[in-house]
Parts: structure tokens; sequence; C-alpha cells
């Protein structure tokens, strides 16, 4: 299973990785040791994310449909202006071919949903698509989608 992330800034705590017969098991191992964050299982994916009700809450606003970076962009902006918390996220770059089906696979987001639900939402029914979001500095997270492949021990960022 591939595994969405939002870091959340905390410093790292003597946590280690053992066997876990589930993802499942794996998540609720760390989350027990970092209490700071949580995870969501959103249709067939995990999300691990900080522990605020953020991202969570439902938010009401408009649907989104289009090409997965153009949707992205408007997406991140609405959270941006929808909450407070949102308003260090940074919409995603362009990086490789602007015409790769990572940037133009068509997306969409329901009207009235968690904004964990529209960042699963932008990733389609590929399930080796993964996003991240990742802290850039002490002012901005950046959203960054990425393929992995379950069956290797390697990701690419596209």
């Amino acid at each position: 299973m591939a595994l969405c992330f939002i870091e959340n800034g905390v410093a790292s705590r003597d946590w280690r990785a053992a066997s876990h017969a589930t993802p499942e098991a794996l998540l609720n191992s760390f989350v027990a040791v970092v209490p700071e964050y949580a995870w969501t299982a959103v249709g067939s994916r995990c999300v691990l994310h900080p522990r605020q009700d953020i991202w969570r809450a439902s938010l009401s606003g408009k649907a989104f449909q289009g090409p997965r970076l153009q949707t992205a962009r408007a997406y991140v902006e609405f959270l941006r202006g929808t909450a407070a918390e949102m308003a260090d996220l940074a919409p995603p770059l362009l990086k490789g071919d602007p015409a790769a089906a990572l940037y133009t696979a068509t997306v969409s987001i329901r009207e009235n949903c968690s904004a964990l639900q529209g960042l699963v939402d932008l990733l389609g029914p590929d399930p080796s698509m993964v996003f991240t979001v990742e802290r850039q500095d002490a002012d901005r997270r950046v959203l960054f989608f990425e393929r992995v492949d379950a069956g290797e021990k390697h990701h690419e960022r596209e």
C-alpha cells in the first residue's frame, strides 16, 4: 500500500519500524510514539497527517475538475482561502515533462469533503500515485505528487 504523508515539522522521535502484519498496524505503532500525527484511511489509501482537526473537517466549497496540476493549484488556493491553518500551503510545482500524465490526468474533487479527501481525490484512480506535503522552510509547505512502485524498494518524484 502506498502511503501519503503531510509533514508538520515535528522533530523525529526514536521510532523504529518493526515487522507488522498490516500497514495499519505499522501506522498505529508510529502514532502511538509520535502523538503529533494521526493516520486516516481515505478510500483505499492511508494518509499520515498532523493531528489537527482541519485535515478531517468537512469543508464546504465547490467541486473541482480538470488536469491534475491545474486542479491541484486551484484546490490549494481554495484551501488557503478557507482555513487559516492552510495559509502556508503552496501549490505543486511543475518538474519534468508538462505533458506527463502526472500533471495532465483528469481528476475531480467533490464539492463538500475534507482536505484529506480532496488531496486524495487529486490522485485519481491510479494506485501508484501518492502525494506529500513537505515543509520547505518555516513559512511554507509544498504539495508534491509522486508515482511509486510498491513492488520495488524505491520511488521517483516526477
